[in-house]
Parts: structure tokens; sequence; C-alpha cells
């Protein structure tokens, strides 16, 4: 819809929904004549985050939050009318929310509920004023709902694909260093946990996804739903066949594997990562599918990849191909159809 290179900075895209959140919410609580608008508008400002999930997490709390304080209110404010002292009908309702907020910390918004309906005085009827609350909390939240989902959405579909582009390419960095043996079982380990991290990311882009669309994820975008399983399953192969490269030796020459026969990264099996993270990044840019005949000249190259001298090597390598040949398969499939 937008073509201008600036929207592509994450930090101008949540300012404009941001600002959008706070506009549409101020005109909302000019139509419907609230009396309070602000608090709306801070709520906006609160829920409105820059992905789906975080959107719906806070508006859980802000909505579930105010609704347990607008009902604890009716206690003080009824004290009240029958001429208790305001702190001590503050009192009786404020102890036991504050034991519930303590112990679940997302229900604290019904602490600054139970304040505003109690302390706050209002020339009409006391109890208008918490239902004013909750229906605040409602067009805040329902606001900030519609802009995350409408304007300017991150597209988790892309985020998830660049994130797999990494993965892969930290995937080549262990085998590469493995196979070179250039560095020790510590620094693989720690390249692993880098690598381990970029999945997660995958996985949470996944989960976003999973949100953005009524539609199962498996139905409409089948590549996507399978990546994070046959990404971890790939990057736990890495791991297995980089500990096989430097069993039982510390720091050897960096041509002893090849001259043992030790090859984890040859060149068909360079091909073929290189093909998936050439898919991936194109995945992140527009969904335009991939001839699956393309997909099986990659992986024709990796027949023999397995042929190792040693027999570890032959058996880890293999495990290693086989599930590069799975992912290899799943990104050649043209599921454009789905979306």
């Amino acid at each position: 819809m937008f073509s201008a290179p600036w929207l592509g900075n994450p930090v101008a895209r949540q300012t404009i929904r941001l600002l959008v959140s706070v506009g549409l919410c101020g005109c909302v609580t000019w139509i419907t004549h609230l009396q309070e608008p602000g608090w709306a508008l801070i709520t906006s400002v609160i829920v409105t985050q820059s992905s789906i999930t975080e959107t719906l997490s806070s508006g859980r709390y802000q909505l579930v939050g105010t609704l347990i304080g607008a009902a604890a209110s009716i206690l003080p404010i009824t004290l009240m009318l029958y001429h208790w002292p305001l702190w001590q009908a503050f009192v009786v309702a404020f102890v036991p929310l504050a034991v519930l907020a303590s112990w679940r910390p997302g229900t604290r918004m019904s602490v600054v509920t139970l304040m505003i309906a109690t302390l706050f005085t209002t020339p009409n009827d006391p109890y208008l004023l918490p239902i004013e609350r909750v229906l605040s909390i409602l067009i805040g939240v329902g606001v900030s709902m519609l802009v995350t989902y409408v304007v300017l959405h991150e597209q988790a579909r892309r985020d998830a694909f660049r994130n797999a582009a990494l993965t892969v390419r930290q995937i080549v960095g262990m085998l590469t260093h493995a196979g070179r043996q250039d560095m020790d079982w510590s620094q693989i380990q720690d390249l692993n946990d880098a690598c381990v991290l970029s999945l997660r990311k995958v996985q949470t882009a996944v989960e976003e996804a999973r949100r953005e669309h009524w539609r199962p994820l498996e139905q409409r975008d089948p590549m996507l739903a399978q990546l994070p399983k046959v990404l971890r399953q790939l990057q736990m192969d890495t791991l297995v066949v980089a500990r096989a490269v430097l069993r039982g030796e510390t720091r050897p020459v960096p041509d002893a594997a090849q001259a043992s026969g030790v090859e984890p990264l040859s060149p068909g099996l360079m091909r073929g990562f290189d093909w998936i993270i050439s898919r991936c990044e194109g995945e992140a840019v527009a969904r335009t599918g991939e001839e699956y005949r393309v997909a099986a000249g990659v992986m024709a190259g990796l027949s023999d990849e397995a042929a190792q001298a040693d027999e570890i090597m032959h058996f880890v390598v293999g495990i290693l191909q086989t599930d590069l040949k799975a992912l290899i398969h799943l990104l050649g499939q043209d599921d454009t159809a789905q979306a």
C-alpha cells in the first residue's frame, strides 16, 4: 500500500500506529460524548504495541484489571453512601485487590480503577464512574486492536523467513568452523546458542502469524507453519555433526579434517544451504512461490554427500543430509495459492 522507504523502519511504523490509535480513539470518545476521554486515550497508548501478540496481551490485562476494579469499587461506594468515612471504605476494597495484584501482576489495573472510582469525586451518580471507566477501557482496547491489525502491520511471515535465513547462515558458520577445526567445542556451543536465539525468533514470528488471520496457519501457509520444526531439527543435526568432527581432539591443525576424509560442509551441501538462504530471503520480501524442479535439482546434488571415510561421520552427515532435503522440499513447494 505504501512504498516510502522510511516505512521499513520499525520505529517509524510504530510511531504512525500510535498516532493513528490515539487520534482514532479521540474521535470515538468525541462521538460517544465520553465524560472523561483521557482514560481511553491513555489506554490506547499503553495497549498499542508493535505486534498483535503484545497488543492482545496488554489489552487483556487492561480489560480484566479494569473489570475487577470496577466491580470491587461498588463496595466502598455503597459504604460511603451509608456514611462510612472515605478512607475506611476505600481500605476495605483496597487490601484484597493489593493481595490479588501481588499474586497476579496482570491484575494491577484493578487497583488503579478502584482508586479512580473511589477517590475521585463526581457530581453525577457515583456508580456511573466505574461504568464509564470500563467504557473508556473498552474503547481504548478496541481501537488499539483495530489499529494493530490494520495499520502498517509488521507482517510476521516476513520476520519469520528473515530470521530463518539468519539461522541457516549460523548453521553454515558452525559447520565451517567445525570443518576447519579452528574453534574448540565451547566456542561451537556459543555459536549454537546464537543459532537457538534466532530460531526462537522464527518461532515467535510464526506464533504471531497464527493470530493474524481467522484461518488456521496450516491451511493458508503450510510452509510457514512447518518452518520452525524443520529448522530446529537441522540445528540439532548440525550440533551433532560439529561434535563428531571435534571428538577426541583439542586443537588439531586446520587441514586435519580434510586429510582424514571428514568433510561436514562439502560443495553439494553448501549449494543446498545457499539455495535455502536465498529462498528464505526471497520469501521475506514477497510470497512468490518456487518451481519444485529447482528444489529437486538442488536435492539431486546431495545424493553422494554422506560418503564419508569415517563411519561416525558417515552416519551423522547422512542424518544432516536427510533433514536438509526435508527443508529444501518444504521450501520448494509453491503454496502461493493458499494465501
